[in-house]
């Protein structure tokens, strides 16, 4: 069999497209591998390239009480705003896919609305309603708000995996003599392990590093990390600020690695 003959102007639309996707793969990492090495400089302010190589700043960070505890807001926070998303974002998926209710598309919209609008949007209005009922900003209202903000990302994921499952094995257990809360438990739940997982983090990242709307609604007196870290920027010069951010960088790549290592990553939302 002849090959087929490649014309030049396939190498040329060949070599743009990886010309392009190297330079955007540059400008979305490039920035994060700038901030980690600023993170190692010895001197007490920014420069880059580092004129040497020390963890003083990582030590710093943990040596800063009010650091080290708007490290743990930040983990709280997300820990209980992933558990609220997959609580209500399962069975919201589950009705969203296999619903056969009036109002269905509506119901999906109101849902889904908060992944269209920004988190400033979201963390103004939290912090106005509360007002309004008086309930004034504090950890459950930065908790209540981030889980609103982060439930959609949590029911497109389940959604992606419930769209892909077969209905005949609900069926097969409703025909066994299951209930639609057995089943539900027993045979759905089971099938949704990586979209959970992906879900879960994808939710616990977003919660931990948003800012827009954690710096309206955040206790003053318990700040998380990122609203920590926005006023630390406005006030300090010194690559403590990197040290932290590299930090939050580590995280985020922590959590994709244990999902590749666990699930794998093509196998998230199917």
């Amino acid at each position: 069999m002849r090959r087929r003959a490649v014309l030049p102007v396939d190498r040329f639309g060949g070599a743009l497209l990886g010309l392009v996707a190297g330079f955007s793969l540059l400008l979305l990492v490039g920035p994060s591998l700038i901030v980690i090495a600023i993170s190692f400089e010895p001197r007490a302010f920014i420069s880059f390239p580092p004129s040497g190589f020390s963890t003083r700043w990582y030590a710093a960070v943990f040596e800063n009480r009010q650091l080290t505890d708007s490290i743990w807001v930040s983990l709280e926070t997300a820990f209980w705003v992933t558990i609220g998303c997959v609580a209500i974002g399962v069975p919201a998926a589950f009705a969203s896919v296999r619903g056969t209710f009036p109002g269905r598309s509506a119901a999906n919209a109101f849902l889904l609305a908060p992944q269209m609008m920004p988190g400033m949007v979201i963390g103004i209005a939290s912090l106005f309603f509360g007002a309004y009922v008086g309930f004034r900003a504090s950890n459950l209202m930065l908790v209540t708000a981030l889980t609103v903000f982060c439930l959609p990302f949590a029911i497109r994921i389940c959604m992606a995996r419930l769209a892909g499952l077969d209905p005949r094995l609900d069926e097969a257990s409703a025909n066994l003599g299951a209930g639609r809360m057995e089943t539900f438990l027993r045979v759905t739940v089971p099938q949704l392990g990586p979209a959970l997982l992906a879900a879960a983090a994808f939710t616990f990242i977003e919660a931990f590093d948003n800012v827009t709307v954690a710096l309206f609604t955040s206790d003053v007196r318990g700040r998380p990390l990122p609203v920590e870290l926005y006023y630390l920027v406005q006030n300090d010069s010194t690559p403590a600020i990197a040290a932290l951010s590299a930090m939050e960088i580590l995280l985020s790549f922590a959590v994709l690695l244990v999902m590749a290592r666990t699930v794998g990553l093509e196998r998230l939302g199917r």
